[in-house]
């Protein structure tokens, strides 16, 4: 199940399905326009807050964005560290790093209503162990390994980005343009169009405390399952993963979103629970606000996996191009007779591409055999560029 980042997606999606009531908390079914605070104080790089507004659950629209925001990290002395919005309601500061402290997220709005988070302190997360995939019956299995000696963490929570490469149906060859004296032809193209390269953030909730336990440390958390037979194994496959360490009231905030996001949906799944933030409204305190600021240093760790130290009997699947089963063949001729050239019918790059050519006797070229873009052009489905940190 893929759940959106975002606090007010979290908060909305709270309907049983079936022959059970639908439950909508009270704040969803009035008209609101609350604002929705998404993001944490990095202490050890560039901190970057998201600010939406909130939307009812039977609108379609998406959330807009609120712009035009005076932002900053405060802490209890006076220091304020600026954020600068770089596009709609994504506001962001530069790489620094924030002494031990409490500090809180300040916000002005363009129409002079303030928030500001609670004063949290900045907690200090441990490295990370251990960062490994391990080839099981149903797949690859993510695992993960942290610990902390001082035992001043206990609450953990981790999100990663996958990046994979890929391969489209079939490789063109070709492409059609104008040359240099303005004639329509076709030339040996240049850029590749069925390698690429596919990224996708981490969606679920991934959450531990050690409590419990003796020591203060989480081993072989599974952090990420890819079946066998999943297109991310065709090639090379990398995560990075993030870790940060969490106070009581930031893990229960995210255990709250995990109960109403990924455990409900049947009878006997529990209820939907009232999701506390630390986000206030300064100016109203009866205005709701969505969202947690916690605030803590990051560790990053990434993996590669290669698809030859995979089990042989894996058979991972080029996912979306199932369809794809063949090639069509067009001549000169063929397309002569009903009024239009070869140029004219893959001139629309969005209802065929050519793939190989068809030569006579001679040599010469006498039409194509082609496809759909869907089938050749991987940046349909991807960036043909290369990652900075591939190999």
């Amino acid at each position: 199940m893929r759940i959106s980042t975002h606090p007010i997606i979290w908060c909305l999606l709270l309907l049983l399905s079936g022959c059970v009531d639908s439950y909508a908390p009270e704040v969803i079914q009035s008209a609101n326009n609350y604002l929705v605070v998404d993001g944490f104080i990095n202490g050890n790089g560039s901190t970057t807050i998201r600010l939406s507004r909130s939307i009812n659950i039977a609108e379609k629209n998406t959330y807009p964005p609120e712009i035009n925001a005076s932002v900053a990290i405060e802490n209890k002395n006076g220091l304020r560290y600026s954020l600068q919005e770089d596009s709609a309601g994504v506001y962001t500061s530069p790489q620094q790093v924030l002494p031990v402290d409490q500090y809180r997220l300040h916000i002005r709005t363009s129409t002079g209503r303030e928030y500001a988070s609670d004063y949290v302190l900045l907690k200090q997360t441990p490295p990370i162990d251990n960062l490994e995939g391990r080839a099981q019956a149903d797949g690859l299995q993510i695992y993960i390994s942290a610990h902390d000696e001082t035992r001043q963490t206990q609450y953990y929570r981790w999100e990663y980005t996958e990046t994979w490469a890929f391969t489209s149906a079939y490789w063109s060859r070709w492409r059609f343009g104008k040359g240099n004296s303005e004639r329509r032809t076709y030339f040996r193209r240049t850029e590749d169009i069925h390698h690429c390269w596919r990224t996708e953030a981490s969606a679920l909730i991934n959450t531990a405390n050690t409590l419990r336990l003796s020591q203060d440390a989480v081993r072989d958390y599974r952090l990420k399952l890819i079946p066998s037979s999943s297109g991310r194994l065709q090639s090379l496959y990398s995560i990075l993963v993030r870790q940060y360490a969490m106070s009581a009231a930031e893990f229960d905030y995210w255990e709250a979103i995990k109960k109403n996001t990924e455990n409900i949906g049947t009878l006997f799944d529990p209820l939907p629970s009232q999701i506390q933030g630390n986000v206030h409204c300064l100016t109203d305190d009866t205005e709701p606000v969505l969202g947690f600021v916690g605030a803590a240093t990051v560790v990053e760790q990434r993996l590669f996996v290669d698809r030859l130290t995979l089990p042989n009997e894996w058979h991972p699947q080029n996912e979306g191009y199932e369809r794809c089963t063949g090639l069509n063949t067009l001549l000169h001729d063929s397309t002569e007779r009903h009024g239009y050239n070869m140029y004219k019918f893959f001139a629309d790059t969005t209802y065929r591409v050519p793939v190989t050519e068809i030569r006579d006797s001679r040599g010469t070229i006498i039409g194509f055999e082609n496809q759909t873009p869907d089938c050749i052009d991987c940046r349909l489905r991807g960036s043909n560029v290369k990652p900075s940190f591939w190999p």
